[in-house]
């Protein structure tokens, strides 16, 4: 067994975890390299940044011997309009337990301080960074929206069954010495049902040319047409807002897109709207009042109006006023 192939095997057997709070360096538009725990990210952010505004992100994984630094040219065509972050594993050799702790707070740190876009979390990578883009996808489906791996790919029919709302696109030239791997990822998914494109032309090699990471851009900036951006930010302003009903009346102006990945994102805000509603139900029977519990529910009916969960609501609402006599 090749190496790389035996250290992605390895990754995939590492838990996720948690690393100790901090306290993050202050948001700014441009360029840093920030320290983190036994490492650091190299982060760029576009001119265009104020806070407040919610912009796309790109998380770029090295490959096994490099540095941040190396790859920061890969995305260069992104940094117009995102934020591109590279964390680095300790040392350049590769990912180890440690250091899939930290990449994955590292992300979590960048999404929390620049309030990134949610709809929008890419994930990429080379090599042994691409068998860490396969890894975090796959454990962190609710952060990760999308991934793009460059020659290294390890995902199995099991493992891709997870990945069914995360589109893949998979880069892995003839010449890779990764490609058997990657076709047979490619393969699994397809059979899992998943929604993966792959390019492998047959004199690309394992460091494919410049043009590799332009598509692998081209179709990452791709999958949420503009005019669906504000549709998708607005809803999930509104839903963190709870102002469910005015959320249902963006994603109802959704509903014609041709994008399914849009129309995947606007199902998931709708199920956010559902169990925000569900939860909404169950409190107020819990209240243990019945005055309480029809207050309750009249103020859910009206957070609710305009969205499709604003039916649920009303029933609960007639059932409580049908057993109080009202």
């Amino acid at each position: 067994m090749r190496p790389i192939l035996a250290f992605a095997l390895l990754l995939f057997a590492l838990p996720a975890a948690a690393q100790a709070p901090r306290t993050p360096t202050p948001a700014k538009p441009g360029r840093q390299k920030i320290e983190f725990g036994t490492s650091y990210y190299v982060l760029s952010v576009p001119g265009t940044w104020k806070p407040g505004v919610k912009l796309p992100m790109i998380v770029m994984f090295h490959g096994s011997g490099g540095r941040p630094e190396s790859y920061e040219n890969h995305y260069t065509m992104a940094k117009k309009g995102y934020i591109v972050c590279l964390p680095a594993a300790k040392v350049p050799a590769g990912y180890d337990e440690d250091d899939m702790k930290q990449v994955f707070e590292i992300v979590k740190e960048v999404i929390a301080t620049y309030s990134v876009d949610r709809d929008r979390v890419f994930c990429s990578g080379h090599s042994a960074g691409g068998f860490v883009t396969c890894h975090l996808c796959t454990d962190h489906t609710d952060v990760f929206t999308a991934g793009a791996p460059v020659s290294g790919c390890l995902i199995d029919e099991a493992t891709a069954r997870k990945l069914l709302q995360t589109p893949f696109r998979v880069v892995s030239g003839g010449n890779d010495f990764n490609h058997d791997q990657s076709k047979k990822s490619v393969e699994d998914m397809k059979k899992a049902g998943m929604d993966v494109t792959f390019e492998e032309p047959a004199d690309w090699a394992h460091t494919p040319p410049p043009e590799a990471w332009q598509h692998q851009f081209e179709w990452l900036d791709g999958l949420v047409p503009p005019d669906a951006v504000p549709l998708l930010q607005g809803a999930r302003s509104f839903v963190e807002a709870k102002q469910y009903g005015k959320a249902g009346g963006m994603l109802k102006k959704l509903a014609a897109t041709k994008s399914a990945y849009v129309k995947n994102r606007a199902a998931l805000i709708a199920k956010e709207i559902d169990e925000a509603a569900d939860k909404a139900i169950a409190d107020a029977k819990a209240a243990g009042d019945a005055k309480k519990t029809l207050d309750l529910l009249t103020k859910a009916k009206s957070a609710f109006a305009g969205s499709e969960a604003e039916a649920k609501v009303g029933a609960a609402l007639d059932e409580a006023k049908g057993a109080t006599g009202k």
